[in-house]
């Protein structure tokens, strides 16, 4: 099966009705969520994760909807086109269900690591935002599938997939210090990987797949037999 892996380079995104299920819902979201910040940019705010409002005033759903708070339209096209293409290969392979846990742990577990930082004494408050966060860690899970399975750099240059993921590290690394130098706001970005690593490469007592529902089929022959898979 390894072998037949190695072939495939690159692969666009399946037609929208091939998308997986959570896949898609995070496609909506995300284009819905963007166009309403367009139109009433208050809405935006209100998912931001202004870490001054998560621990002063309790609003503790911007942990989980900080992603959802898209700006720029090269942003959400970008996110739209990796969530595609990455959600479509991992949550066929993962099932809905893990796909799913994981799309929700990853902006928390980052959301709360980076306002966890802003307690440290002379860091401050922050304000994180946008799909960067929940894509590094989608790309991590989907390079910890094969780090040297071969691909194109967006379809131009050969790489494997380690070096993929690690010039989109670089990538939002610069990206976020340009933009805000901000301690916090870097960890809001980097902190779904540990998530990533733990679903692609987990311990021996989270091994196999829980969140699949286990069938039994039964072969008829000389007598019923049990096949458990």
């Amino acid at each position: 099966m390894r072998g037949a892996y190695a072939q495939v380079q690159w692969v666009g995104p399946p037609g929208w009705r091939r998308v997986p299920l959570v896949t898609k819902i995070l496609l909506v979201l995300s284009g819905s969520a963007y166009l309403a910040g367009v139109l009433f940019p208050v809405f935006a705010g209100a998912l931001a994760a202004d870490t001054a409002r998560i621990l002063g005033g309790l609003e503790l759903w911007r942990l989980l909807t900080w992603p959802f708070a898209i700006v720029g339209v090269w942003n959400i096209l970008f996110g739209l086109l990796l969530i595609w293409s990455f959600g479509s290969e991992l949550e066929p392979e993962w099932g809905s269900r893990k796909f799913g846990l994981f799309s929700v742990l990853v902006p928390l577990i980052a959301g709360i690591l980076g306002t966890a930082v802003t307690l440290v004494p002379k860091v401050g408050p922050a304000l994180a935002f946008g799909l960067s966060g929940f894509l590094v860690a989608l790309i991590m899970a989907w390079m910890l599938r094969g780090p040297s399975l071969p691909v194109h750099f967006f379809g131009v240059l050969p790489m494997n997939r380690k070096i993929f993921a690690l010039l989109t590290l670089v990538i939002v690394i610069l990206s976020e210090l340009e933009a805000a130098r901000s301690f916090p706001r870097l960890i809001f970005a980097l902190g779904g990987i540990p998530v990533a690593y733990l679903f692609s490469r987990p311990p021996g007592w989270l091994r196999g797949n829980p969140f699949r529902r286990n069938r039994f089929r039964v072969i008829q022959g000389d007598r019923d037999r049990y096949h458990y898979h």
